[in-house]
């Protein structure tokens, strides 16, 4: 399914109006299942389905990670489209209420710390000028953005320079989606950092945390909850990373204690 389509809107020109088209991200109503029997339904941009089901299923403890990786199938029903998770060697409870929500990261809800995953841990922390200079180039990687200006995008970087991104109309699918990347197609070394093209909030830092990720560079802010979480588990937080005065929170090599 194409991920953006084009459609009739008007431009200012002057005092007037004209008639002319534009491109727009595509929003999709998709299903995530698995065999075990979990389920949810998200908005999401239509393109790299099968990344992103199986990096939600880390990041909400459906799968560990560990074992043999699910298979995913792609289909359609009455509502859209579907992804289903088949064949992992064991799968996370099915009852429990959710670790992170697929949305603004808390209504409603009480922001208590997820249990710590490890699938993507073991990553060298790396230092923040490497990281603002591959976030900086992070835009001329970013083709939907560049074609509709209304999607996210999420990088997972390396300390050997190896560095997988993921778009999306939502920050947190697209942090699904490049974990599932990352374990679709470079499972062999861990990542360091987590790029983000915005702001990091509490839903996001939640995935980071089940994700066992060491670093976070955002180009916004960070929340206050997020910047708790991320000292609570030991997480390096750069934020404002393409400001002349990032902020940092958590541990960092050269520091005495963190922030």
């Amino acid at each position: 399914m194409n991920p953006s389509e084009r459609g009739p809107v008007l431009r200012r020109e002057g005092l007037g109006f004209t008639p002319a088209v534009d491109v727009f991200a595509e929003e999709a109503h998709v299903s995530l299942t698995t065999e075990e029997g979990h389920r949810i339904s998200v908005l999401a941009t239509p393109s790299d389905l099968r990344d992103f089901a199986l990096g939600f299923a880390l990041s909400e403890g459906w799968w560990d990670g560990v074992g043999v990786t699910p298979r995913v199938e792609l289909g359609d029903d009455e509502l859209g489209l579907t992804a289903h998770l088949i064949g992992a060697e064991q799968w996370g409870p099915v009852n429990e209420s959710r670790l992170i929500l697929p949305s603004c990261g808390g209504c409603g809800e009480r922001l208590t710390s997820p249990p710590a995953g490890s699938s993507l841990a073991g990553g060298a922390c790396m230092h923040h000028d490497t990281i603002v200079e591959r976030l900086w180039g992070l835009r001329s990687q970013q083709p939907l953005f560049q074609s509709t200006g209304g999607v996210h995008a999420a990088a997972l970087l390396a300390a050997d320079g190896t560095m997988l991104l993921a778009e999306d109309i939502g920050r947190h699918t697209a942090v699904d989606k490049v974990a599932g990347k990352w374990i679709h197609h470079h499972a062999s070394a861990p990542p360091s950092v987590l790029l983000l093209s915005g702001r990091c909030g509490w839903d996001l830092m939640a995935k980071v945390v089940r994700l066992g990720l060491p670093q976070v560079a955002c180009v916004g802010a960070m929340s206050n909850q997020a910047a708790k979480l991320a000292r609570d588990h030991g997480v390096l937080v750069m934020g404002f990373a393409l400001g002349d005065n990032p902020q940092f929170v958590g541990p960092w090599t050269d520091m005495v204690a963190k922030a």
